[in-house]
């Protein structure tokens, strides 16, 4: 019998040197996410705020350590068709700051590659569902502060 899940997923827009830090997708077993681009993230475990699950899945998928700076208003629902079942995932994203520096390496197993984009790039990119509008209001926030 097939079922019905519901996630949160936490992403993180990080802008250094005016460009944004992406992850493609590597699963398979969702074909409408594989090989999509997104911002760096993943779902809330059980007993975790929010917060402490973007630093943990920032980490684990592109090596970086982040402060989180504030959260965009915006959230996005997704549903995605399993062979179990359908999944409903809502997804919020934070603005961040990098702490540390170097180039990113990933070591989580659902990241086929990890890279550096413009607005603009990011914008043209096979994307996940919201990941655009994540993108303007991250781009509003970042500009809005450099102009202070």
């Amino acid at each position: 019998m097939k079922q019905n899940k519901q996630i949160v997923i936490i992403s993180g827009c990080l802008i250094n040197y005016g460009k944004f830090l992406m992850v493609q997708r590597d699963e398979e077993e969702c074909p409408k996410a594989h090989l999509k681009w997104e911002f760096p993230g993943g779902k809330v475990d059980f007993g975790e705020t929010p917060e402490e699950s973007l630093t943990r899945e920032f980490l684990e998928e592109t090596g970086r350590v982040i402060k989180i700076k504030e959260l965009l208003p915006f959230s996005q629902t997704a549903y995605w068709d399993y062979d179990w079942g359908t999944q409903q995932t809502l997804c919020f994203c934070y603005l961040c700051e990098l702490i540390n520096d170097g180039e990113p390496k990933g070591r989580d197993h659902h990241v086929k590659d990890i890279r550096w984009f413009t607005f603009d790039e990011v914008k043209s990119l096979p994307s996940l569902p919201g990941t655009v509008k994540f993108l303007n209001l991250a781009q509003e926030r970042f500009m809005g502060r450099e102009d202070q």
